[in-house]
């Protein structure tokens, strides 16, 4: 359950981040979208918020529609940021 979550909100936070407040958002409505849980989404903006490349994976991986195969495409650092943010 907590990759799925986790899944969920990496998914969500790929969809354009330009702004404070978007990534979490996005993470609510992708969440929302699917049925999960949305309280992680404003802390996975915190943990990817200052890095810019981390953003830039996160916007890919959002393209992946399927939650199991986008968790599986993200980096180590992607998923420990996925993870820290999901209960």
């Amino acid at each position: 359950m907590k990759n799925l979550i986790a899944m969920g909100a990496a998914a969500a936070a790929l969809t354009a981040i330009a702004y404070a407040g978007e990534l979490t958002d996005a993470c609510v409505a992708r969440l929302q979208a699917e049925g999960r849980d949305t309280s992680g989404c404003s802390c996975l903006e915190e943990k990817i918020g200052s890095n810019a490349a981390l953003e830039e994976e996160f916007r890919s991986l959002g393209e992946i529609e399927d939650p199991t195969e986008r968790y599986a495409a993200a980096s180590d650092e992607a998923k420990a940021a996925m993870d820290a943010c999901t209960r």
